[in-house]
């Protein structure tokens, strides 16, 4: 007859299954856990995107002049970190080919000088940046995601100078805009997520009253307040690689569109006095 209790054996194997349920439910936790961690990073990305894409529409709304397509702008200094197109390498940026929104804010007078604001947001390379910045200027070491973008703005205060427009711009609108550096927008962007597209320039009809008409391929020479372009659409992806692959934050890209307000309303306000 068998006696009675659990042998050793038995003891042996309870402890073995009891381990491994333990096991697969830690296992299950800190799964949960990394799921849920991900997902709340995924939110926070993407109402850092939205609040971006928020902040560039705001811009482009009060802008004076939108750079148009075919302009080629020199930003900073060649070797400027913060400055440097992930595409050519250099400050060089041609709008309407590279991912850049440029455009200037109306005059305004700062320590008694009258100027305008230049503004330009345009993408970096991540792993670029984490290796020369410092202070809050760094995102923070990634190296999974090294070749992700960063979206910066650059903004520097222009003097209008003697020779200005009626409605106060400078005669000639600059395409080289020399010292300051950017700073850090938005982290985690998809490489070519950040697509910018013109659909129309500023033209006047023979009464000389404002309208709206296809950009020409190539601006003329030199760049005026009349040139500018009137309607900016754009879209911003994020994009994070975890896990061994490359999520797309939010599915879908978040888009935008914007016109300026402060164009000029009639051919008058832009001819030379």
């Amino acid at each position: 007859m068998r006696a009675k209790g659990l042998t050793l054996i038995e003891m042996i194997i309870a402890a073995v299954v009891g381990v491994a349920i333990l096991a697969l439910v830690a296992a299950g936790l800190r799964s949960g856990s990394e799921s849920l961690r991900f997902v709340q990073n995924a939110q926070l990305l993407t109402e850092d995107l939205r609040n971006a894409g928020n902040l560039v529409s705001d811009l482009v709304a009060t802008a004076a002049f939108v750079y148009p397509p075919g302009v080629t702008l020199s930003i900073g200094t060649p070797g400027g970190y913060t400055v440097r197109n992930p595409s050519r390498s250099d400050n060089l940026w041609r709008i309407g080919r590279d991912p850049a929104i440029a455009l200037l804010q109306p005059p305004t007078v700062v320590d008694g000088q009258e100027v305008v604001r230049f503004v330009m947001v345009y993408p970096l390379n991540r792993g670029w940046v984490v290796r020369r910045a410092s202070g809050a200027e760094n995102p923070g070491p990634d190296p999974a995601n090294d070749g992700k973008w960063l979206l910066y703005i650059y903004e520097r205060n222009l003097p209008v100078g003697a020779s200005r427009l009626p409605n106060g711009l400078p005669t000639t609108i600059p395409t080289e805009i020399p010292g300051s550096s950017g700073n850090l927008l938005a982290d985690y962007l998809q490489p070519g997520g950040f697509v910018v597209a013109y659909s129309d320039c500023l033209a006047f009809d023979e009464a000389g009253w404002a309208v709206q008409a296809p950009c020409p391929q190539s601006p003329p020479t030199p760049l005026r307040a009349e040139h500018s372009a009137v309607r900016v659409s754009f879209s911003l992806q994020g994009e994070v690689h975890q896990g061994g692959r490359d999520t797309r934050i939010p599915g879908q890209p978040l888009r935008f569109e914007a016109a300026p307000r402060n164009l000029p309303k009639r051919q008058a306000e832009v001819s030379p006095n």
